[in-house]
């Protein structure tokens, strides 16, 4: 062997060693950014369960020993609601649809399980069921959220089953006088 094959050899050696470390480098650098991905979404997760934290914090501190139970009761079952108890109710169901949109900010980051997350629907669609409920989202709700999660809820709430939400607030016996 001369010394131009052993030159023709190492160049060939070095081509291929060239060739194996950019696949190497191609798939590190995909292995980064994939990480990289996956913790910026949950770094976006924690911060919107955090912002949902501090908003729910608030709104306990203001309806901190009041008969939620009784007030939401009259929520669902009445037509008009007292200065107090819409005051603290508006409060409650701020707190509630923040958390919400938080699960649907999560859900749409592919953070929660479409399962889970299509679970949580009947607290909306029962806030929403009644009159109040009604008249809370269309006059105060809908302005304090993102345009997003606006159109989700109306969608939802146009996509439901008026017998289903029925069906279930006499399974829990939301409206039902009997249970006072």
């Amino acid at each position: 062997m001369t010394l131009s094959d052993f030159a023709a050899i190492a160049e060939i050696v070095g081509a291929v060693a060239i060739v194996v470390t950019i696949i190497y480098l191609a798939v590190q650098v995909k292995h980064s950014r994939e990480s990289l991905d996956a913790n910026t979404k949950a770094i976006r997760g924690q911060a919107i369960s955090d912002i949902t934290r501090n908003v729910h914090d608030q709104m306990h501190m203001m309806i901190q020993g009041h008969d939620i139970a009784a007030m939401f009761k009259r929520f669902v079952t009445e037509d008009e609601l007292g200065q107090q108890d819409a005051f603290l109710l508006d409060s409650v169901l701020s707190a509630v649809f923040v958390a919400r949109q938080n699960e649907y900010f999560q859900w749409k980051q592919g953070l929660l399980d479409d399962e889970v997350f299509t679970s949580l629907h009947h607290v909306i669609l029962t806030i929403l069921s009644s009159p109040n409920g009604q008249h809370w989202w269309e006059n105060e709700g809908r302005r304090m959220f993102a345009q997003g999660f606006v159109d989700f809820v109306d969608d939802m709430v146009q996509d439901s089953s008026s017998e289903a939400f029925e069906a279930w607030k006499r399974a829990i016996r939301l409206g039902d006088p009997s249970t006072d």
